[in-house]
């Protein structure tokens, strides 16, 4: 169930935040950094500025948005924000600020991955990236960078340039755990084939790797002609068979091979079931 995977990646959350990120002084950008850096400076708790913060941003949110995209992020907020108060005050696992930038960033990440993976969020840099989008034409990408980046600066004049960089470094490591929960380790190939023997290639694909191909129907744009074009995906080991053969059959083929993240359907990852949104 859907609220059970957010509950779990709040704590996953609220754990590698008063466990690591608080004791080491360790400003993971957007709404939790600013936490980090206001309970060192006015010993507020997280969860009061987590809640506090978001509570206008979510009704901006809701103003450019709508409800009806928001309502798993209010819960998500809420989740975090109790989480967050539940376990304030446990000891901190270490002082050493290698241990705490790995697994306070791998446990944040891994909590982060969760609840997007459940639909919501925890609303802050998401919330305030897709408003910028919108309404100032800034890329999500963009938005996020430069909230981070002045909640770094922020840490860096609170607490040292040291900490900044350690604390940059947190945030590229639970960044890149999200993406390996959303995504997985697994790492498969998407292979499109342009060759002169098309039906032969898909043949031996199919016999000799077990993966079915699709034929694309194409048309060159040099000699106006129309050919088929071979898609398939595979497992990484599988890659060099493919290279194989397709260079037995047509050496004058042209192969393009790119990387898919996630892969669903026969042969791979099944569909996960998903719930219905709220009118």
């Amino acid at each position: 169930m859907w609220i059970l995977q957010m509950l779990a990646g709040t704590l996953c959350m609220s754990l590698a935040v008063n466990l690591f990120l608080v004791p080491l002084q360790l400003a993971d950008g957007g709404v939790v950094g600013v936490g980090v850096i206001l309970y060192y400076k006015f010993g507020i708790p997280t969860w009061v500025t987590t809640l506090v913060l978001n509570i206008p941003i979510i009704a901006l949110g809701v103003k450019v948005k709508g409800w009806s995209l928001l309502w798993r992020t209010i819960l998500g907020v809420g989740a975090f924000s109790g989480c967050l108060a539940l376990t304030q005050g446990l000891p901190p696992v270490t002082h050493e600020i290698v241990l705490g930038i790995i697994y306070g960033g791998l446990l944040m990440g891994l909590g982060l991955g969760l609840v997007l993976r459940s639909g919501a969020t925890t609303g802050g840099t998401d919330i305030l990236a897709i408003v910028g989008q919108q309404k100032l034409g800034i890329s999500v990408g963009t938005m996020v960078l430069l909230i981070d980046g002045m909640v770094l600066t922020a840490a860096g004049i609170v607490f040292s340039p040291e900490t900044a960089l350690w604390s940059a470094i947190t945030l590229m490591i639970s960044s890149k755990m999200v993406d390996v929960v959303n995504e997985g380790l697994f790492a498969a190939k998407g292979i499109t084939i342009i060759t002169a023997n098309p039906p032969r290639v898909a043949e031996r694909i199919m016999n000799e790797v077990g993966r079915g191909c699709t034929i694309l129907k194409g048309i060159g744009a040099y000699t106006g002609q129309p050919r088929d074009v071979l898609y398939v995906v595979v497992q990484r080991g599988e890659l060099a068979l493919i290279k194989q053969i397709v260079a037995q059959e047509d050496p004058r083929a042209f192969m393009v091979v790119s990387d898919a993240h996630e892969v669903l359907g026969e042969g791979f990852r099944p569909h996960m079931p998903t719930t219905a949104s709220p009118p």
